[in-house]
């Protein structure tokens, strides 16, 4: 076991005096794996942003966090109204999608955090009055429906041309996630137009893709969702990996999440591959956000649960587009691994996506698990 997940594993089990001692040695130990480029203890896929600052010298004493703040709404898709309001004045194009199910909805949020746009969320058969206020506000020029009939009927099509004026509707569909995946984000108006990085990620469950959206975002990249138990990719997604040309391919997730095949295939075709793991879905948005985030100088950063979808999902663009990072927490506390990142980070503000029911007042006051 590497020496940060001995650490970890440690401190979890200390006293409060031991564990503070731990903890700057957790955070000493962060800062060297970046520093130094250790691909073991903290994969670099992708390069950050021009913005972010170099690496600091490791503080003598882990830096006070911010209390935390809340966005939140009465359900979920008032939650994803009021990160839009958070977020975004005004937007050309409003990305819209099942509240019900993530299968569609989990490759849109990188997408929407690309055009700097927020990602809204409705149940399948009838849009609620607060989401049509909210796009009315936004003024677009497009509305992207993001999934089949199965997903968001023509119903709720028939609603927005009614409700909404001077806007374009684009339905983006296909026979499964991964399809819908490919065709929202190669698309020539409404997916991404250029990717230095393409970043692959499991459909089968959500948590991995909402914490690599405003990541990818971040790196300019693309996020594709792919059958991650297959031994090998479809025609289809090598396709559309070849048409951004990136500098390099990303596989979120150990190989029980992303199978050693789909690695061997792209090594095999010539990709520069990297893989981002950890223990458990914590500690893969740690190390993400560890590479994607070296040592930027403090702004917001933003917890999510780690056993919900909605909230999370409509959360990815609003911290893409802010150039901030997502993490995973627990309902009821924040894990260590995720606790010793934000002190690396020194946030000026951490913002909680949801209400108590989804993240409970011990998150809020960071009790540690």
């Amino acid at each position: 076991m590497p020496l940060r997940s001995r650490l970890l594993a440690r401190l979890r089990a200390a006293p409060a005096k031991g564990a503070a001692i731990l903890l700057c040695l957790v955070l000493a130990l962060t800062h060297l794996a970046v520093e130094q480029g250790d691909t073991a203890a903290s994969p670099r896929p992708f390069t950050a942003s021009a913005s972010a600052a170099p690496a600091s010298a490791t503080p003598a004493a882990a830096p006070t966090l911010p209390i935390p703040t809340r966005i939140h709404g009465v359900d979920r898709y008032d939650q994803a109204v009021q990160a839009s309001r958070a977020g975004f004045d005004r937007a050309d194009i409003v990305y819209l999608a099942s509240g019900q199910a993530f299968a569609d909805a989990l490759g849109a949020g990188a997408v929407a955090g690309t055009h700097r746009s927020p990602l809204l969320l409705t149940p399948r058969d009838a849009l609620p009055p607060l989401v049509i206020a909210e796009i009315a506000r936004l003024q677009p020029t497009i509305v992207v429906v993001v999934g089949g009939t199965a997903s968001v009927s023509d119903d709720v099509l028939a609603q927005l041309s009614r409700s909404i004026t001077g806007a374009t509707f684009l339905r983006i569909d296909g026979a499964d996630r991964y399809e819908v995946s490919r065709a929202l984000v190669t698309d020539p108006v409404v997916g991404v137009p250029a990717a230095d990085v393409v970043l692959l990620a499991a459909g089968a469950g959500f948590a991995d893709a909402v914490a690599a959206a405003p990541a990818a975002v971040r790196a300019n990249g693309a996020m594709l969702l792919v059958n991650g138990a297959g031994s090998g990719l479809p025609p289809p997604t090598h396709a559309a990996i070849r048409a951004f040309d990136p500098a390099a391919v990303t596989l979120l997730g150990g190989t029980t999440t992303m199978s050693a095949g789909i690695e061997s295939e792209l090594r095999m075709l010539g990709h520069g591959v990297s893989r981002v793991s950890g223990a458990d879905r914590y500690e893969v948005a740690v190390a993400l956000n560890s590479t994607a985030h070296p040592a930027p100088p403090g702004g917001t950063v933003y917890l999510a649960s780690g056993t919900a979808f909605p909230d999370a999902l409509s959360g990815g663009p609003l911290a893409g587009s802010r150039g901030a990072a997502i993490y995973l927490v627990r309902p009821t506390c924040v894990p260590w691994a995720v606790l010793a990142d934000l002190h690396r980070l020194a946030p000026r503000e951490i913002v909680l996506l949801g209400g108590p029911a989804t993240l409970s007042p011990s998150v809020q006051s960071l009790t540690p698990c």
